[in-house]
């Protein structure tokens, strides 16, 4: 079974590959933030909430998700970081 750690691992290993980083984005007092915030070099940033395959986001989750999209920023829920990079970050802009 993959662990939501093994995710996340794997977010961060691709991240460095493609030159950027993978900040883990904590947020005293407030619940529910995506896990990390992945800068890379050409300036593109994103928001992703990491889960394991078959994950659900927690309760306070899709309130925080809505409040971010309104302020134009879009969270990625991510279950196979390869895909992500593969489907998202590969693409042309």
């Amino acid at each position: 079974m993959i662990r939501e750690h093994d995710v996340e691992t794997r977010f961060c290993r691709l991240a460095r590959r493609h030159g950027g980083h993978a900040y883990k984005w904590v947020s005293p007092g407030v619940t529910g933030v995506p896990d990390r915030i992945l800068f890379l070099p050409d300036g593109r940033i994103y928001l992703v909430e990491l889960k394991r395959p078959g994950g659900r986001l927690h309760d306070t989750q899709p309130a925080v998700h809505r409040q971010l999209e309104r302020y134009g920023q879009h969270v990625y829920v991510v279950e196979d970081a390869d895909r992500f990079f593969h489907d998202i970050v590969d693409q042309p802009t």
